[in-house]
């Protein structure tokens, strides 16, 4: 097949070396001159200082591990990871840099995509298209903002680069996620004087947890139990593991006190910042006035030499796909009328946590078997009573565990081994820690989540079972997978304690936990 990829960050790379590793032809788009996405210093898509909240260990392809030592990466390691990524697989040949795509439309069969370089416009067709633009770069502001002549400076997150020159400037950082956390700390520790607008409590966590990864806590199927925990035994078991930080938290009276337990936000500074006096929070913005002045949601009103809007990132720009309609994507990844068409982005409907490499090697091996024929979806009307039923909401945000959706969507691919045919396979990865490589065939078994024991393993093992029908529990224990004492003990799992195998999560959360101070 001859495939069109549609960007060169992290899910545009994947699926190049995907496809052609499968003996395609293709062509890679990249407006800019350099892969990386929003990783590559260049786009302008990152501040200087920005890590990653993964670690080394988890947030790598499955098949690259990489070449520096450090902990949680920065913008440059790991725009040097994707580069040389690239370049070992043979994707930098194929990609055509300084071409932007205009439109892609279907005619005749293919798809034809027209791309605009600084020289020319030129129109090709393909058999299918990877759409792999990314989703963080249309930044959310408020209705209004105030002229330059209020002397307010206003910048948004993706315009942020640094605290240089902002020493003595009295700034707000609005929004109460990774960057507003990040950004808010940088400013205070460079001499600015710094108010931190908060909607909603969040909780956040360092890097290193209880002297490891954060994200080396727990294995797959641990990831998926620990949410049976009630909230509050939840944030004593991470006191036990972190009693200073948590005794900062609590002094710095920011700690939700009901919360999500898969919703963390990764971020070393803020918490002691805020406990420290160096960051004062302040309840929701509500807008701004005519002169400049912010109003919060609690009738104060302010005035700052500097705000940083920090509120997310709208839907993501797909006007060059005339024919695609956001409600309209089975899965969140397929064109229901013609899935010949994918998207390789993260849902627009959704706060993500996890890493980003692996996850998006799952979709793109998943969209590139669906093309060939090799894994099937449900036909069209099928298809589309789906996204009726689950795309009708974008608006109504929900949050996304991508170290399980990989496992999931690995599954529907037939890439993770099925648990009815390879249960021993499933079970070596579903209870070992979230590292990528464990997702490659053959790969021996990873170490357990640190903390897994709080969850008795071999407890977790006998609810996975219970969810298979009996007949595959008989087949197992004939074949010597599993014992006959573990498949008798399975069967007696309670209705409802089972644990289904593409490992379901809340998605929603329900707490109340707003700023009011």
């Amino acid at each position: 097949m001859r495939v069109a990829v549609i960007g060169a960050g992290p899910a545009g790379l994947t699926s190049a070396k995907q496809a052609l590793e499968r003996g395609h032809e293709v062509v890679l788009y990249e407006r800019l001159h350099e892969v990386g996405g929003i990783w590559n210093p260049a786009s302008g898509g990152a501040y200087e200082s920005v890590r990653m909240q993964s670690s080394r260990m988890s947030f790598p392809y499955s098949d690259f591990a990489p070449a520096f030592d450090t902990d949680f990466p920065t913008l440059h390691e790991v725009h040097g990871y994707l580069h040389a990524y690239a370049e070992r697989f043979g994707v930098l040949p194929v990609t055509r840099f300084g071409s932007d795509v205009q439109e892609v439309v279907r005619r005749d069969g293919r798809w034809e995509v027209t791309a605009r370089t600084a020289d020319a416009v030129s129109t090709e067709r393909f058999d299918a298209v990877m759409v792999a633009s990314g989703e963080l770069w249309e930044s959310r502001t408020p209705d209004f903002l105030p002229s330059a002549d209020t002397g307010v400076q206003v910048l948004t997150a993706k315009q942020y680069r640094s605290a240089d020159g902002f020493e003595g400037r009295r700034v707000l950082v609005v929004g109460g996620g990774v960057s507003g956390a990040d950004i808010a700390a940088e400013l205070a520790a460079g001499g600015a004087s710094v108010d931190w607008s908060v909607r909603r409590l969040q909780l956040f966590l360092p890097r290193m947890v209880g002297g490891v990864y954060n994200d080396a806590l727990l294995s797959y199927a641990a990831r998926v139990a620990v949410e049976e925990l009630p909230y509050q035994d939840y944030l004593k078991w991470l006191e036990q593991l972190e009693p200073e930080y948590f005794a900062l938290y609590r002094e710095s009276a920011i700690l939700p006190t009901d919360g999500f337990h898969g919703a963390v936000h990764v971020n070393d500074r803020i918490v002691p910042a805020v406990a420290s006096g160096q960051v004062r929070v302040r309840p929701a913005f509500g807008r701004f006035e005519p002169d400049g002045a912010a109003v919060f949601a609690d009738g104060l009103r302010a005035r700052y030499d500097t705000v940083v809007l920090c509120l997310g990132y709208g839907l993501p720009d797909y006007s060059f796909l005339p024919e695609l309609r956001r409600e309209e994507l089975y899965e969140h990844f397929f064109h229901a009328a013609d899935p010949t068409l994918a998207i390789i982005n993260t849902p627009v409907d959704t706060e993500a946590f996890g890493t980003a490499c692996p996850y998006f090697e799952a979709i793109a091996g998943w969209a590139l078997r669906v093309f060939e024929g090799g894994a099937v979806l449900p036909d069209e009307d099928e298809r589309t009573r789906w996204c009726a039923e689950h795309m009708h909401r974008l608006d109504d945000r929900r949050y996304y565990d991508c170290w399980l959706e990989t496992v999931r969507i690995g599954l529907l691919a037939g890439t993770v081994p099925d648990p009815a045919q390879d249960f021993a396979a499933f079970w070596r990865l579903v209870s070992g820690q979230v590292d990528p490589a464990g997702l490659q065939p053959g790969t021996p078994a990873q170490p357990p989540g640190v903390h897994d024991v709080l969850f008795d393993p071999a407890q977790l093992r006998l609810r996975m079972l219970a969810a298979l029908d009996g007949t595959v529990l008989d087949a197992l224990a004939a074949d010597g997978t599993v014992t006959a004492a573990e498949a008798a003990a399975a069967r007696t799992v309670p209705p409802g304690r089972e644990i289904a195998p593409w490992l379901p999560y809340r998605q929603r959360e329900h707490g109340t936990a707003e700023v009011a101070r």
